[in-house]
């Protein structure tokens, strides 16, 4: 992703057909839908779904740099589109 993510941005998502999902691209503002149907129709990695999505949490990592979650039990969940 580029730069600074804020409640504007807005994020392509590719989805494949065995759940991995894998970010296009990002915008810091509404992208215009030939925009994204540009990026959509280079996308080479057959995709099955493509998935635009903006920030609903933002929240700071906070750890040892490597991304692990501190204390207590953390899950990801996983929703069905």
């Amino acid at each position: 992703m580029r730069g600074e993510i804020s409640y504007k941005t807005h994020i392509l998502v590719g989805v494949r057909s065995n759940g991995v999902m894998t970010v296009i691209r990002d915008w810091p503002y509404v992208p215009k839908q030939a925009d994204v149907q540009n990026e959509i129709d280079a996308a080479r990695d057959g995709y099955v779904m493509f998935v635009l999505c903006t920030p609903t949490s933002i929240m700071p990592a906070r750890g040892n740099g490597d991304g692990a979650p501190q204390g207590g039990s953390h899950r990801l969940g996983r929703g069905v589109l």
